[in-house]
């Protein structure tokens, strides 16, 4: 679908799209979960903030079909740019979105919004239709004061991770174009598969990451989703679940549909409080977007690292992993900390924005190894 054609649904936006879901076995990969009674009260919400790589999980998305895919000259995806680096005598290549930085050239990126409305089994609904406008405004989408520049969220990231091209190629930049706003979806959360629940007087709802993807993917497809174009699916105050539990706020991931190779972002619009200071609005996208940007196609593999954080030992390019729950605030809106690429690769002498590890210079190494 083209931008042009999204623009003139947005035009419709009262048009409310349902799809009626069967939790079968054949549509899921998991199974139900077992919950306390629907909508039930809690004193604070049951889990904690974090973040999932549901490319390794959904076995229909394989890496083999989608490296043929991304190797066929007419593969139609979004652009991206590939290099390479040596750690410890091992080669890395890896793939980000955009170009080179040492071209100088822009590139801005066809988004849309998705709106999704969860109604669970207790005739809830949360709606992330509610926040979609409030994503749209945010620095992820607008020109904002950063230290890298005036520009938006995720170029500000890249910019900085390349500093040293920048410097003499000053026009790189790597932009989401302004997003249009598809009509609300409407999705039946079966009860086995969901619940709603409340923490405090915030009301909250928790969905099977898998139960939740395949919707997700399907999605793509009868929306007319162009494989050029990145579509974030928004909820409110939605989060996943798997068996490692409640919040997963986000994921991104690559799929293979037709042999064209589409990107695309969930992320939950967050109330205050649900999580604590600083874990807020678009803080869980802003760490999809920056992952986005800098593994795509959820294939770039790095040496083994760890920061004790709960992640364990990974060894993914997934730069906003280390640093959950790093937050920081622009013209009010919550964005995430992000390690940069030399942290990940090693380099003593980082050619980044002031020699910094991270963004924000929360980091003053480099990885430590696992």
């Amino acid at each position: 679908m083209s931008l042009q054609r999204n623009k003139a649904l947005v035009k419709i936006g009262s048009l409310i799209v349902v799809l009626e879901v069967i939790a079968s076995f054949a549509l899921v990969f998991g199974i139900p979960h077992t919950y306390a009674a629907p909508g039930s009260t809690r004193k604070g919400i049951h889990g904690h903030p974090r973040f999932v790589d549901v490319h390794k999980d959904a076995p229909t998305q394989g890496n083999a079909l989608m490296q043929k895919a991304l190797h066929n000259a007419a593969a139609s995806t979004i652009p991206s740019w590939h290099s390479t680096f040596t750690t410890n005598g091992v080669t890395y290549p890896y793939t980000m979105v955009g170009t080179n930085p040492a071209t100088g050239s822009t590139t801005t990126v066809p988004t849309v919004i998705v709106p999704l409305a969860l109604k669970y089994a207790n005739g809830v609904t949360l709606d992330g239709t509610t926040k979609a406008q409030a994503t749209s405004k945010s620095p992820l989408f607008k020109t904002a004061s950063f230290a890298s520049g005036n520009t938006q969220y995720g170029d500000a990231i890249q910019r900085a991770e390349f500093w040293n091209s920048v410097q003499t190629h000053p026009g790189y930049h790597v932009l989401l174009g302004q997003p249009a706003i598809l009509p609300t979806v409407t999705l039946k959360v079966p009860a086995g598969y969901g619940q709603e629940s409340s923490a405090g007087s915030v009301r909250y709802g928790e969905v099977d990451v898998n139960w939740f993807y395949n919707q997700e993917v399907s999605l793509i497809t009868k929306l007319h989703i162009s494989s050029t174009t990145l579509p974030i699916f928004l909820t409110y105050n939605s989060f996943l679940y798997d068996t490692g539990g409640c919040c997963i706020l986000g994921y991104h991931d690559a799929s293979t549909l037709a042999g064209k190779v589409y990107t695309h972002i969930f992320a939950s619009y967050i109330d205050p409080g649900l999580f604590g200071a600083g874990t807020s609005d678009v803080d869980g996208l802003s760490h999809e977007v920056a992952e986005w940007l800098n593994d795509p196609f959820v294939n770039n593999s790095v040496p083994n690292w760890t920061t004790g954080n709960g992640y364990g030992c990974i060894n993914d390019l997934e730069v906003g992993d280390p640093l959950v729950g790093t937050n920081f605030t622009v013209n009010g809106y919550s964005l995430q900390d992000e390690a940069l690429l030399p942290w990940f690769s090693r380099v003593t002498s980082p050619g980044t924005y002031q020699a910094r590890y991270s963004f924000l210079g929360t980091f003053t190494n480099y990885s430590a190894s696992c």
